[in-house]
């Protein structure tokens, strides 16, 4: 009789637990050099930067705990470290959970905090992201390094004049431009690079779960390789001349050879393609 009262009491109680939620936001500024730089590292939500005009990094944590109580809110912020802090022109934002609970409640409290962070950072700062479950997301145009990395969303950057090392467990990839050297790497989703530069030094797209565009200055020199297990390689628009050319695979010179440029997928479609910024 009791097991019959309170379950449906537990089936009423649980969508209320979870709906529920406390957010806060901690706000800060740092002013910096010409070696700016600033490493961001979250648990569990997105990364938003936008680049500015001004030297400084405005940075916004918000904290959002799936809770209605303020002083559990409290509790479940202890269990984790939060950083915001400034050596020189390098900034650090790095929230870990380290704290150790027992109990399957305690345990269950413990995951109910989620961290995401809204940056405006100067254009010549290098970028270090990583979150271990939302996206990321770069507007506007870096020319600094930029390195991102998350287990559970997309990456999407407008582009950069630096190098770019870009990394997802579970997502798709956009890269507006590519001037330098850009490595994108994804388990479970498309690539898609809208332009690369004629300048450009080194470019590897890797997929295990999707296709791959590319875009290249059709002015530009590049030695192109390109492979598919899933799909077939086009090449539109371009002055290529190939060493070896089927379906899935395409190797060769585009306009006499210079930056190498390689995409390889398992699972989709490869189109490399003429493009203007």
């Amino acid at each position: 009789m009791l097991r019959k009262i309170l379950l449906p009491l537990l089936a009423l109680a649980v969508p209320t637990l979870l709906t529920a939620k406390i957010t806060r936001e901690v706000e800060k500024s740092f002013r910096v050099g010409d070696d700016a730089a600033i490493e961001v590292d979250i648990s569990g939500g997105s990364i938003d930067v936008e680049i500015g005009s001004d030297d400084q990094f405005h940075v916004t944590l918000q904290q959002t705990f799936r809770t209605n109580s303020e002083s559990e809110a409290d509790e479940i912020l202890e269990r984790y470290d939060v950083t915001l802090d400034q050596s020189g022109d390098r900034v650090r934002v790095i929230v870990r959970s380290d704290k150790k609970s027992g109990g399957w409640f305690s345990g269950w409290r413990n995951r109910g905090a989620n961290f995401s962070v809204k940056l405006i950072a100067p254009a010549h700062a290098d970028l270090n992201l990583d979150t271990s479950g939302g996206s990321i997301r770069v507007d506007g145009d870096s020319r600094g390094e930029i390195i991102a990395d998350t287990s559970g969303g997309s990456i999407s950057v407008d582009g950069s004049a630096g190098h770019m090392n870009l990394d997802t467990s579970g997502g798709s990839i956009r890269v507006g431009y590519a001037l330098s050297r850009l490595r994108a790497d994804t388990s479970g989703g498309s690539i898609t690079i809208g332009y690369v530069g004629p300048d450009a030094d080194d470019i590897n797209a890797d997929t295990s779960g999707g296709s791959i565009t590319i875009g290249l200055d059709p002015a530009g020199g590049y030695d192109l390789l390109a492979d598919t297990s899933g799909g077939s390689v086009h090449i539109n628009g371009l002055s290529f001349r190939a060493e070896k050319k089927t379906r899935t695979h395409a190797e060769g010179e585009i306009n006499g050879g210079g930056a190498r440029v390689r995409a390889d997928t398992s699972g989709g479609g490869i189109t490399i393609k003429a493009a203007d910024r």
